[in-house]
């Protein structure tokens, strides 16, 4: 077994990502991280006693690119005798239907596709390729938005959603190992032009800033995952501090007993409950403490994302609508 793959391999029974003998559908986008999982994944999948299939999605982003880079994907899956899903979806036409942003969108219909193939297939499980260059880039966009605690945890190994478990395998991986291991092994990834557009605050990130920060710290990207890992803990103390008030409802003077950073904690947990992917801002939060603290009569506040934080004097709740 390589090196490589059995920093793989710990990391994958450090955090428990997989359970014995389940199906797990494998996120592949042509590109260099993508295809370094798929090759890991079926060195290990004897280790991890897993059965893959691949699931590729054509965006609809880059024309007879994008197309290629599927179709690339489907010929690596057949060669090496894995199953596959292909899809393709017209992103620009979904931004404009969900209102939404090309990037939020993009995310949005990729989930879907991999959780309908997931369905299809009776899997329980979807890997996918984020690695630690990743994690330090998210832990950046969210300090720059004004992320609290549970934002600056980054990228979390094992994520659950829809009844589906949603696991990064490659997060303590820098993306420079990746590429060197592919080229050790003689696959050739495809290239994505689209990580190259400066118009996208990732690739901002990616290719102005952090150059910058290197030249501070050469191993920033290691010190801002090292950080994210430290904060996924503190987190967790945080929220085994917190009585058992199941979100999204509690009674209103729970709440009030609560410490502000509990308050804050437990609103961002009901929102999660809900709707994963929302994120909910600082504003939004401090908002809505206000709300319950100064209430007089029955009322609501606006989460965003379709979201509300309804109240009277006995009881508050988190709902749609």
């Amino acid at each position: 077994m390589l090196d490589l793959q059995k920093r793989v391999l710990d990391f994958c029974r450090a955090e428990r990502l997989f359970v014995p003998a389940e199906r797990v559908v494998v996120a592949v986008s042509g590109g260099a991280d993508s295809l370094a999982l798929l090759d890991i994944l079926v060195a290990l999948q004897g280790e991890l006693d897993i059965a893959l299939h691949v699931a590729t999605l054509d965006h609809g982003l880059r024309g007879a690119q994008g197309a290629a880079d599927a179709a690339y994907v489907a010929e690596i899956a057949a060669r090496w005798q894995l199953p596959c899903t292909v899809g393709s979806v017209d992103v620009p036409s979904l931004a404009a239907t969900w209102r939404l942003g090309t990037e939020a969108a993009a995310r949005r219909a990729r989930y879907a596709f991999l959780r309908d193939c997931a369905a299809q297939i009776s899997a329980t499980c979807i890997a996918t390729a984020h690695q630690r260059d990743d994690q330090a880039e998210t832990v950046l966009l969210h300090l720059i938005r004004g992320s609290g605690l549970a934002g600056l945890r980054g990228i979390l190994p094992c994520t659950q959603r829809d009844g589906l478990r949603l696991v990064r395998p490659l997060l303590a991986i820098a993306h420079d190992e990746l590429v060197a291991y592919l080229s050790a092994r003689g696959i050739a990834p495809r290239e994505d032009s689209t990580n190259y557009d400066l118009r996208y605050a990732r690739n901002k990130v990616r290719h102005a800033i952090m150059p910058l920060l290197r030249e501070i710290n050469p191993s920033v990207a290691a010190s801002l995952a090292r950080t994210a890992e430290t904060l996924r803990d503190d987190y967790a103390a945080l929220m085994a501090s917190l009585p058992s008030y199941a979100p999204p409802s509690i009674r209103r003077e729970d709440f009030l007993r609560l410490l502000p950073a509990q308050q804050r904690l437990w609103l961002r947990a009901a929102v999660q409950h809900l709707a994963p992917d929302h994120e909910l801002s600082f504003e939004r939060v401090e908002a809505a403490r206000r709300f319950v603290a100064r209430l007089r009569t029955a009322g609501g506040v606006q989460l965003g994302n379709g979201l509300w934080l309804r109240a009277n004097q006995a009881r508050l709740r988190v709902q749609r609508g």
